[in-house]
């Protein structure tokens, strides 16, 4: 490659125009042999692009900058005539099938592009400053192309990465949920960047913990290297590079929220493209705090809003039907007749089952507070049903619980805990079954009975639903989806999912 981060079809390009400059000024200045050499940014040498009237040995030359002729006229920036005889670098030149070079440095400002060599054999005249300044007019026409090509080229890289950027901005910008957005961005830089693994990370607890890693299964020794590199990251908040790896932060101004590692088979990108990168990175950190706190904020406002519901019905609701149930019991005391009795017997039993199962609500409603692991707290809640309602639960709990967010554990735990409710209270079942799977990508729950069952269709816009309306609410507001089936006298199935 001659020209850095060009794409091969732009070398060919060059070189067929350097094909064509060096026969149109052989042809001017009566030259009978040349070579244009191009310099290697990557390895600072001079290669021989085009030649007439030379050995194709000369493919194979590599001249360094500031060595013999070409090499020095490109350093110096200086066109030279070197004739037989002359001495050049303390050297008297003599060449049996050349009198007399033109050599062109080919610059532009202070970037230095390659050299032009003509030649004329011994049975000519030697070149005359005249020949000189023909061949130079020809030299700065080279030199204009050449640098329109990489121009164009740059450009054309330049469209090409800021629309790959568009595109994965505005793709992370549709997730609803922070796992989602973090393997999306993660499998988009690693196609991006060519890299052949990566993990990406969030910061939580003071820590930054893998969240997705490509391929998925990692060896125990690479995350505990991964985790290292995290860490030094988030002392720093800067990035990392080592000699086959790049840990990256992923910020919001100061803040960090994450870490990317990706991991290279070849060589590193240079350093342009990991700015280009961490500019995109900046963008998504702006994406991802604010669907962190829009998530939050969501949450905030729903469990103050459950809070200040729980509180009206424990105030008021429980207050006055306590109070029903006191009049009544007073009432009583007056010995009324057997028939007055039976019916003030029968309405304190229903207001005591509604007090029971407003106080069951005001329970179930309640924001939820977590302690210890997301598991133990769903096995707990389950066994207490169990005991209370004598119905037999069987629960499964499998994967990762703790790649779970707050957000994701609290929604799980309130909807196992209305359907697990919804068994016991109308059910009539003798057995359920619960499982809770957290995936890589989600969390599924099922909850499954087999008592008498009902028909959705027939109560899904009636009031008996509210409760399910909740719950299908609440999943949807994670960007999760829920579904319920009941079959008469065949039980019921309750199914939810959360993307991570």
């Amino acid at each position: 490659m001659l020209i850095e981060g060009a794409e091969e079809v732009v070398h060919r390009k060059v070189i067929a125009f350097s094909h064509s400059i060096l026969d149109m000024i052989l042809n001017i200045v009566d030259g009978d042999s040349g070579s244009i050499m191009l310099l290697d940014p990557i390895e600072k040498v001079l290669r021989v692009t085009s030649y007439r009237g030379i050995s194709p040995e000369v493919e194979r030359l590599k001249i360094a900058l500031g060595e013999g002729i070409a090499g020095y006229a490109l350093k110096k920036k200086t066109s030279l005539i070197l004739n037989n005889g002359d001495i050049f670098m303390g050297r008297t030149l003599s060449r049996g099938d050349v009198n007399s070079s033109i050599v062109l440095p080919v610059v532009s400002g202070e970037d230095r592009i390659g050299v032009i060599n003509i030649n004329r054999s011994p049975d000519k005249e030697a070149f005359s400053i005249e020949d000189l300044e023909t061949a130079s007019l020809f030299g700065r026409y080279f030199n204009a192309i050449v640098r329109s090509i990489f121009a164009f080229h740059k450009n054309l890289q330049a469209t090409k990465i800021a629309r790959a950027h568009y595109r994965i901005l505005r793709n992370v910008s549709r997730y609803r949920g922070v796992n989602c957005m973090m393997r999306y961005l993660l499998e988009a830089l690693i196609n991006l960047t060519g890299a052949s693994s990566g993990s990406i990370g969030i910061y939580e607890r003071d820590k930054i913990r893998i969240l997705h890693s490509i391929p998925r299964d990692l060896t125990e020794n690479l995350k505990m290297d991964i985790d290292v590199l995290f860490g030094r990251v988030l002392e720093d908040k800067r990035e990392k590079i080592t000699k086959d790896a790049i840990i990256l932060p992923l910020l919001y101004k100061e803040e960090i929220l994450g870490a990317v590692y990706m991991n290279f088979d070849g060589s590193l990108p240079d350093l342009r493209e990991i700015r280009r990168i961490k500019f995109l990175l900046r963008d998504v950190g702006v994406m991802l705090k604010n669907l962190s706190s829009y998530i939050s904020a969501k949450e905030t406002v729903r469990r103050e809003e459950r809070t200040r519901i729980t509180n009206i019905l424990h105030d008021r609701i429980c207050q006055g039907i306590t109070e029903g149930i006191l009049r009544i019991q007073y009432i009583k005391k007056f010995n009324p007749d057997q028939d007055i009795l039976a019916e003030v017997d029968e309405l304190e039993y229903l207001l005591k089952k509604v007090l029971d199962d407003v106080r069951c609500i005001i329970y179930e409603e309640k924001p939820v507070k977590l302690e210890g692991g997301f598991f133990d707290n769903l096995r707990k809640y389950v066994e207490g049903e169990e005991k209370r309602s004598g119905i037999k639960f069987d629960i499964t709990l499998s994967g990762d619980e703790k790649i779970l967010p707050n957000s994701a554990k609290e929604v799980i735990f309130s909807v196992l805990r209305e359907a697990v409710s919804n068994v016991r209270r109308h059910s009539m079942a003798d057995s359920a079954y619960v499982e809770c799977n957290v995936e890589e990508d989600g969390v599924r729950l099922k909850v499954k009975d087999n008592g008498v069952g009902f028909n959705y269709e027939k109560y899904k816009d009636e009031s008996d639903s509210f409760g399910i309306k909740i719950m299908k609410d609440r999943i949807e507001s994670l960007g999760g989806t829920f579904m319920i089936e009941g079959v008469p006298y065949k039980g019921t199935k309750v199914e939810a999912y959360v993307p991570l």
